[in-house]
């Protein structure tokens, strides 16, 4: 009965270190992302689609954190989300355009809606969370896009998953992107 009761006592101190030095150690990870690797067989295509970006998210939100939400550090992608989306979509939109023998440039108006990365943690393990949410407009007809990916480590968050769990996101989004410009690209100009 003592023994337990150490034991417990032990693991109990043992957590709050734990707890108290990922909740006070922060650092900043750099998270190198390659677009190509989010979209399978993809060509570089002649460029076909001009594609302008806007942010319209209302929260940034790359953040690491501990239990409680506090900060692990911020997350930042190279290249930023902003370029990734671009060159995502420019990608997809060109391969439909060259499907549908199309030569003519054309516009995609493109807003990011969504693009957060969360690790929301338990004593036990961190979940990484990627969501992507774009709203592609063409020819005046909007359709929305998505991807989400989530990874569950019981280890500190490294930017190797957080890279991993972003490639699935946009590799969802791009599929998803793809079918919306089929869709769009078909309706009369």
């Amino acid at each position: 009965m003592l023994t337990q009761t150490i034991h417990r006592s032990s693991l109990a101190a043992f957590m709050t270190l734990l707890l108290v030095g990922c909740a006070t150690s922060t650092s900043h990870v750099e998270v190198p992302i390659n677009v190509l690797q989010a979209i399978p067989h993809a060509k570089e295509a002649p460029r076909r689609a001009q594609v302008q970006v806007t942010d319209i998210r209302k929260d940034l939100n790359l953040e690491r954190t501990s239990i409680g939400g506090v900060s692990m550090g911020r997350t930042t992608l190279k290249p930023p989300e902003i370029e990734l989306v671009q060159k995502l979509v420019e990608m997809k939109a060109d391969e439909v355009l060259l499907r549908r023998g199309e030569t003519e440039p054309q516009t995609v108006l493109c807003g990011i809606r969504v693009f957060m990365i969360a690790t929301p943690a338990t004593v036990v393990y961190w979940d990484i969370n990627t969501t992507i949410e774009l709203v592609l407009r063409v020819r005046g007809q909007d359709r929305t896009v998505s991807g989400a990916a989530t990874e569950r480590t019981f280890i500190w968050p490294s930017d190797e998953i957080i890279q991993r769990v972003t490639t699935e996101a946009l590799r969802q989004s791009g599929e998803d992107a793809g079918r919306a410009l089929t869709e769009l690209f078909a309706l009369p100009h």
